[in-house]
């Protein structure tokens, strides 16, 4: 039930939430006083606070702050090797053209064109082009099955024929145009094919799959990527290393009356989420699918919360010390962002979603959440970083007793 992620990055939201991730992504912080205000939102209880940070807040010095970080960041030739190949075993089968073959045999691929026609007329969704078809299995070649008898005249056939071949759909079928009717299906035989290995990829394989013109390009491609998601993980390490030393470190004092308020929150928005909106389906709903009792998750929640609430708490407080302030262009593209990433109709439904229904509390909650995030870009542009060798790690730890859990900001429960 934990789950890592960086906190202020706001890479999930709250009505996507599953038990044991209860991130700062759902709830919101305040910044000016600590006296309780009306919430709009009714039900929920976090809106009516509106915390100034500085209050519960004793902040380190985080100026050049040290972290070590742990990871594999560079990417070989190997790497880029081994990518593809699990990639061309994981997507495949693939076929090429078996030149040696022109009639259809036992166990064969083939490809062809096909037309469905009700009445001499053809209807929808019964045409395609180049289909590989295993006509042994009355299936396509990744193995969704056909309708009885629908392969039938392809045994036998040779390349170039076209073929007719009468087919009844059965009576359940789903389309009660079609159910029960008598159709014909005229096959265009194009190849025999034979399923390729790693050592036929070619060009054309290159331009087909990943609309590379040659092999080096599709690896060129390949190697972005991995350098790409590499550069990703070694930047989500730092913010994590990051907020784990602000934690060590800095001194918060959270309300508990806040805490309770936030966990209930969220416990709500998991029971409207999962359960329904029916508190008495939490029960079952945590054991079968967690294996956990709602007090065990709730301990869990609150841990997590207690977490994600100092992180909100500690960014805030420096995000005023600098003096750092929103820029309502940048704020825009990452509204922008999380709206189309996340698939909201609109702004106002972000804000919706982020505000427990009170479109004024989630953008609120945006705005500073965003410059908690420029807070955190600057401490880790200023961050000194050590980067230690997955491999060296691992050595060590087949060596030593690492009994002691650390505290991590990102990983909730």
């Amino acid at each position: 039930m934990k789950k890592k992620l960086v906190i202020l990055m706001l890479s999930a939201m709250m009505a996507a939430a599953g038990c044991g991730n209860s991130n700062t992504n759902q709830d919101v912080q305040g910044t000016e006083t600590a006296e309780a205000t009306e919430s709009a939102a009714g039900e929920y209880e976090s809106p009516s606070y509106d915390l100034n940070a500085a209050d519960y807040v004793t902040l380190c010095d985080y100026e050049k702050i040290p972290v070590t970080i742990t990871g594999d960041y560079e990417v070989s030739d190997e790497d880029v090797t081994n990518f593809f190949e699990q990639w061309f075993t994981y997507s495949g089968p693939f076929y090429r053209t078996d030149e040696t073959k022109t009639t259809v045999g036992e166990g064969d691929i083939v490809n062809v064109d096909y037309v469905g026609k009700l009445d001499g007329e053809a209807f929808d969704g019964g045409s395609a082009e180049n289909q590989n078809i295993d006509v042994d299995n009355n299936s396509s070649a990744d193995g969704t099955g056909y309708i009885d008898g629908f392969t039938d005249g392809l045994k036998g056939a040779s390349v170039g024929d076209v073929i007719d071949c009468d087919v009844t759909f059965p009576e359940e079928y789903g389309n009660s145009d079609l159910a029960g009717k008598d159709v014909v299906f005229t096959f265009t035989v194009n190849s025999i094919q034979k399923e390729m290995g790693i050592d036929d990829v070619d060009d054309a394989f290159a331009r087909e799959q990943f609309n590379a013109d040659t092999v080096d390009d599709m690896y060129a491609q390949l190697r972005s990527y991995l350098e790409s998601s590499a550069e990703s993980s070694r930047e989500s390490d730092t913010y994590t290393a990051i907020q784990d030393y602000l934690l060590a470190n800095c001194q918060v004092d959270i309300p508990e009356d806040y805490l309770t308020a936030r966990v209930n929150d969220y416990e709500k928005q998991f029971v409207q989420n999962y359960c329904g909106g029916d508190v008495e389906k939490l029960p079952e709903y945590l054991d079968t699918n967690y294996g956990k009792t709602a007090e065990e998750a709730r301990a869990e929640w609150t841990e997590g919360m207690e977490q994600n609430i100092s992180v909100e708490l500690i960014m805030e407080a420096i995000a005023d010390a600098e003096g750092i302030e929103l820029d309502e262009e940048g704020y825009e593209t990452y509204i922008q962002n999380l709206v189309s990433n996340n698939g909201y109709e609109s702004e106002e439904a972000l804000y919706q979603a982020y505000g427990y229904e009170d479109a004024a509390y989630g953008e609120k909650y945006l705005r500073q959440i965003y410059v908690d995030n420029l807070a955190l870009q600057q401490l880790r542009d200023s961050a000194e970083v050590t980067v230690e060798a997955l491999a060296e790690t691992e050595e060590t730890e087949s060596t030593e007793d690492l009994g002691t859990e650390t505290v991590e900001s990102t990983e909730n429960q």
